[in-house]
């Protein structure tokens, strides 16, 4: 039996179907939400760079760009799965595995915490263990950050009675501006920057100078879908990685990208923002094994500073908090 020109057409055209489900190309486009820790600032450049570049497009993803109202929530949502992706701090990533919670670091792209002490370059500040006597220090007592520089003060044996500490929740800038307090504990890249870009002389000395390094913001995802669909969650960090990774090599296009995305966010805040959110993201450890990349040692060491912060109050095994196996060079 000969067979139609149309026939044959029919036939080749399922055949090609087939294949391209077989090959699982017919999974393009999958939907996925990516739910920030805030609202969004110069800190997500580099999510914006990925959807903007095409990076995701490229990993036949569509990703829903979510805002954020603090970490605790992000893990909350990624962990009873309202959202596949989250961006939050690694403190609360270990808080809650802790907790029972499902959810697991892929990336964590801030190796370094952001919190310090801000103050005018009038203060002349250098060695806090001095140069704080007589000063008003602002404080967020109620804070994970608050909470760190009480755990700061005890391994720097600081005697606090040289110095006047005052509530400060997030009101570290219109009191430094008001000469109201002399030094603020707080993210420098938000204090510091938005002084700066308010036209203060500002300085700033972080923890991690201080002798307390953490890591902060990671790319975390739900532990079931790593088991269900392992190749989902390779994709989205390997673009999201892709645009930090872009962003840290072109900062200048990539705040061009940010601002364009969301026009309403302060230019020049954001133009002072972008540079140290980048030094953030440098430690020795992803110079040998790539950005993102995180070890058992440094995520012990950041369960071991919150349990003696009295933050976290029972020891899990942290390599069931993060994994490296999405990272790629």
């Amino acid at each position: 039996m000969k067979l139609t020109t149309l026939a044959r057409r029919t036939i080749v055209q399922l055949l090609c179907l087939a294949c391209l489900t077989a090959s699982g190309v017919a999974s393009a486009g999958d939907k996925v939400k990516l739910r920030l820790d805030w609202s969004f600032g110069a800190e997500h450049a580099g999510f914006f760079v990925a959807r903007e570049k095409g990076f995701f497009k490229e990993e036949n993803l569509e990703v829903d760009l979510l805002p954020g109202e603090g970490s605790s929530v992000t893990v909350k949502l990624v962990g009873n799965g309202d959202a596949e992706f989250g961006y939050a701090t690694a403190e609360q990533v270990l808080l809650a595995a802790a907790k029972g919670l499902p959810v697991r670091s892929v990336a964590v792209v801030l190796q370094q915490n952001p919190n310090a002490l801000v103050f005018r370059e009038g203060q002349k500040i250098q060695d806090i263990k001095t140069d704080l006597a007589g000063k008003t220090v602002g404080v967020m007592f109620k804070s994970s950050t608050g909470k760190q520089w009480e755990a700061l003060k005890r391994r720097m044996n600081i005697d606090a009675t040289k110095f006047k500490e005052v509530p400060a929740d997030q009101a570290i800038v219109p009191l430094i501006t008001a000469n109201r307090i002399d030094v603020g504990v707080g993210f420098y890249f938000n204090e510091a920057i938005r002084l700066r870009a308010a036209g203060e002389a500002v300085n700033w000395i972080t923890f991690t100078q201080l002798g307390m390094p953490m890591y902060s913001s990671a790319l975390v995802t739900n532990e079931k879908l790593i088991k269900s669909n392992p190749d989902l969650v390779k994709r989205v960090t390997r673009a999201v990685m892709k645009g930090w990774m872009f962003t840290q090599k072109n900062p200048s296009e990539a705040l061009k990208i940010f601002l364009a995305a969301n026009p309403t966010i302060d230019p020049k805040f954001s133009e002072l923002k972008l540079p140290e959110v980048i030094k953030l993201m440098q430690s020795d450890d992803v110079v040998q094994n790539g950005l993102g990349h995180s070890t058992e040692n440094a995520w012990s060491s950041l369960q071991n500073d919150l349990n003696s912060m009295g933050i976290m109050d029972t020891k899990i095994d942290v390599k069931t908090a993060f994994t490296n196996e999405f990272i790629t060079r």
